[in-house]
């Protein structure tokens, strides 16, 4: 059971030993997901099932999302758990147990003020929604100009590490690598940035409506299999 004294790293580790679960549950859903995408006429369909993995009892929800019919078979998967610790609520999440993401307290403190704009919703449902809403990102290195817009809208100390920037659907996010996981720190909205600051980000936003046209059609049951 993952537990808050938990590195990042067992963390990743845990989810690894969850795998046979994953792939029982997620293809149990899927069946259910293909269903109703074939009985809607409305797109994006977008699907949502909690369950506890049978052997160590860990909590998680994964997520299907089409765009369109013929996605029904091989649609976008994101599966996430949530753990606390003193700071509050972080989130773990993947999409294929090779590469993790956990986001940060921070992150949804920011996701909040910037995105949502929303002090009423419950940092529960805040999570569900942001992966709801979320497409996956395209990332690449941080570079000057990425860490001068970094330390203009954080409260940051000049030597703090960040190590990639990501375009989402809904804005950027920052973040840095530990180990195996990437760290999401904070996000910043599109409407924050200066017309000279949004042309830096401009080549990140296309590559990710690049990838994620691929991104269908990458069906997640062989990555588990290979994980068990």
């Amino acid at each position: 059971m993952i537990v808050p004294s938990m590195t990042y790293e067992e963390i990743h580790i845990e989810m690894i030993r969850d795998a046979k679960d994953f792939l029982i549950k997620i293809f149990t859903y899927h069946k259910q997901f293909d269903r109703e995408v074939l009985k809607t006429s409305r797109f994006p369909v977008i699907r949502s099932y909690d369950f506890v993995t049978k052997e160590r009892k860990n909590k998680y929800n994964v997520t299907f999302k089409a765009k369109k019919r013929s996605h029904r078979r091989n649609p976008a998967i994101t599966f996430y758990t949530v753990f606390d610790r003193p700071e509050g609520k972080y989130a773990v999440c993947t999409a294929d147990l090779k590469s993790v993401f956990i986001y940060t307290p921070h992150f949804f403190k920011r996701y909040r003020e910037r995105i949502l704009k929303d002090d009423t919703i419950s940092n529960k449902n805040l999570i569900k929604l942001f992966f709801r809403n979320d497409w996956g990102f395209r990332a690449t290195t941080v570079d000057k100009n990425f860490e001068e817009v970094y330390h203009s809208f954080e409260d940051s100390t000049p030597n703090e590490k960040v190590c990639f920037v990501a375009a989402l659907a809904n804005g950027y996010c920052f973040g840095e690598y530990q180990g195996t996981v990437s760290v999401l720190k904070t996000i910043i909205s599109e409407e924050m940035l200066f017309e000279k600051q949004k042309k830096i980000f401009k080549t990140l936003q296309n590559t990710l409506h690049e990838e994620n046209v691929e991104r269908f059609g990458k069906i997640l049951y062989p990555y588990l299999s290979m994980s068990g």
